[in-house]
């Protein structure tokens, strides 16, 4: 029997995407654990293990999640203020819709930029494994500051993403989103490599 126009699609089909997408984020946090060395490695060989340099990869890591977060939004056709009629409602939903990709990249590049950062809440060997791979204390000391500016770094970037979501009708606040998502990474590599100057 062929279903009918009004009937709703089954809620049973979105249980193979939604356990395929933990699936995957639980794959993905786990090899998290084991990039490390590896990330910490392509960021010594890029940055020749000069102290500038790498507190300013840092600072684009930890910079990209409030990026991805609010620059999407900040670009977005601005949409009109109408009195929404069914279409305008769908087209409105399919917009917001459009957001999940780069929400998800944000939060996959929230959690890949922790990986090269001996956060208080990580493993206890991650200095340790900076330690070996850079050969430079003054890398070890700016990446134990960079643990905690990141935090710093992505309340901004949401709190930007944020600004832009609410008063996105207006180019200013725009604009000032896009100026505190990029802002904050930078001013957190001039904090850092003030503090280890």
């Amino acid at each position: 029997m062929a279903r009918g126009q009004g009937q709703r699609p089954r809620a049973g089909g979105d249980l193979p995407v939604a356990a395929a997408f933990v699936g995957g984020f639980v794959l993905y946090v786990w090899l998290l654990t084991r990039l490390t060395e590896p990330v910490v490695t392509v960021l010594s060989f890029v940055s020749g293990d000069h102290p500038k340099v790498y507190a300013a990869l840092l600072a684009g890591l930890t910079g990209l999640p409030g990026l991805l977060l609010t620059l999407p939004r900040a670009l977005a056709p601005q949409v009109p203020f109408v009195r929404a009629s069914v279409r305008s409602r769908r087209q409105l939903a399919l917009h917001r819709r459009s957001y999940a990709v780069p929400d998800l990249l944000g939060v996959a590049a929230l959690l890949l930029a922790q990986v090269p950062l001996p956060a208080p809440w990580g493993p206890v060997g991650k200095a340790a494994t900076i330690a070996n791979v850079t050969r430079s204390p003054a890398i070890v000391e700016l990446s134990a500051l960079f643990a905690t500016w990141s935090l710093v770094v992505l309340a901004v970037g949401v709190a930007a993403a944020a600004i832009v979501r609410v008063y996105g009708h207006a180019a200013a606040y725009r604009v000032i989103g896009i100026i505190l998502a990029g802002g904050a990474p930078v001013v957190a590599w001039f904090a850092v490599v003030r503090a280890i100057a």
